[in-house]
């Protein structure tokens, strides 16, 4: 389902090309790292596609980008502030400027999957850009968010 939308978005890029298929292994390794479960569409996504080298990122790249969180951010903000404004989101996808697209987790630990966010990184601040999964989909390849 995923991958043939955006096989139909990315066809003829330059710049994105859809990857093979991520292994369920991959994934938990992912989800061990980032602490949280992942989203069921975020799992069925990474299984169809490891990314697209441009909007979404792939299991060894979310992990990366939370290894530089966890590393560099800490310096600016105390404990409180990077886990409830940094550590408590699983990024996914980004929009080449700094900004990632994310879930929100909640104090409980569970992963909020009624909305995806974009988390803008001058100011740690979240604001809801999609319903699920093919609406992001939809809406970046469309110039819509």
């Amino acid at each position: 389902m995923y991958r043939e939308l955006l096989e139909k978005f990315t066809a003829g890029s330059r710049w994105a090309k859809v990857q093979e298929l991520c292994s369920e292994e991959e994934i938990q390794k992912a989800e061990k790292y980032v602490g949280f479960k992942f989203p069921q569409e975020l799992k069925a996504l990474l299984s169809e596609t490891n990314g697209d080298h441009w909007f979404l990122l792939s299991a060894e790249e979310i992990i990366d980008l939370v290894k530089g969180n966890r590393e560099i951010i800490p310096e600016y903000l105390d404990p409180d502030e990077f886990e409830e404004k940094v550590n408590r989101f699983i990024f996914f996808a980004t929009n080449g400027c700094g900004d990632y697209y994310c879930y929100r987790v909640l104090e409980n630990g569970e992963t909020d999957s009624s909305a995806i966010y974009i988390w803008e990184h001058e100011c740690f601040e979240i604001r809801k850009v999609a319903e699920n999964m093919t609406d992001l989909i939809t809406k970046y390849y469309n110039d819509e968010v």
